[in-house]
């Protein structure tokens, strides 16, 4: 995995609001590379649409980095400087002329590590992936995961891509809680979804008894985009869809906190 120096991390945790948080609030977010409803690219939109969330870390979908249509911008350092975040991004998808395409990752708490895992395909299509970041939360360590499956009709690819999913959580350390989030291209009730609901939790249903779709943005039909969860580890204390058109899909914003803290909630 990369690492961040210790001076690094020593210096991120004077910061103000930086200190150990009780609860942990993300925001997961298909960005569509900015581009609203409205056929605007817009990245302070995206910005103020992550600020509002009141989150702490922002994980997203469907980022640019030197792409022609987003005038070769890299779209993570751009979001992370409005935020004052740091900012972690990695390709799955490159082009012929050095254009890339993949997942990131947005902090205002200290990113210990990360690495990303691009999943070996069984057909052609668009390359996928998983990007895995290491933080210092309430004093101890925390997974944060992201991902985009594939959107074909066939769900055979997005099902290997979950086992593949799988695979990662169960060798993370049995001892260290994870958030996995993103955009699955599959409703709750899909076939795709059967190696992470067999052990892990979706956090919209264990709250929620609303639908809760999140795309498209302007009229929401589908709810594609998840939190999970290890049960055992940390609960979702409050989750909500925000009512926005910046992208083709609606963030989804959920807190967390540790197994065993919820106190009056």
């Amino acid at each position: 995995m990369k690492t961040l120096s210790g001076v690094t991390l020593l210096l991120l945790s004077l910061l103000p609001g930086h200190a150990a948080e009780a609860e942990l609030t993300v925001i997961s977010y298909n960005i569509r590379h900015g581009l609203g409803m409205d056929g605007k690219v817009d990245l302070p939109r995206i910005a103020a649409v992550i600020r509002a969330s009141g989150a702490q870390v922002a994980v997203l979908q469907e980022v640019d980095r030197g792409m022609g249509r987003t005038q070769r911008r890299d779209l993570t350092a751009e979001l992370a400087k409005a935020l004052g975040w740091q900012g972690i991004f990695d390709a799955n998808l490159r082009t012929a002329d050095k254009g890339q395409y993949g997942n990131a990752l947005l902090s205002s708490l200290p990113i210990k590590a990360w690495q990303n895992q691009v999943f070996p395909q069984t057909r052609p299509g668009e390359p996928r992936g998983l990007l895995r970041a290491t933080l210092t939360w309430a004093g101890r360590e925390v997974e944060v995961l992201t991902t985009h499956l594939d959107a074909s009709k066939d769900d055979a690819e997005r099902r290997h891509q979950a086992g593949l999913i799988r695979e990662t959580l169960l060798a993370l350390p049995a001892d260290r809680p994870f958030l996995l989030a993103g955009d699955f291209n599959a409703p709750p009730t899909a076939t795709t979804l059967a190696p992470l609901r067999e052990r892990w939790t979706d956090a919209w249903a264990s709250l929620e008894t609303a639908p809760g779709p999140t795309f498209p943005s302007d009229q929401p039909r589908e709810r594609i985009d998840y939190f999970w969860y290890d049960a055992g580890r940390v609960q979702p204390v409050r989750l909500r869809i925000p009512d926005t058109q910046a992208s083709d899909h609606r963030p989804l914003v959920a807190t967390f906190v540790l197994k065993g803290t919820v106190t009056g909630k």
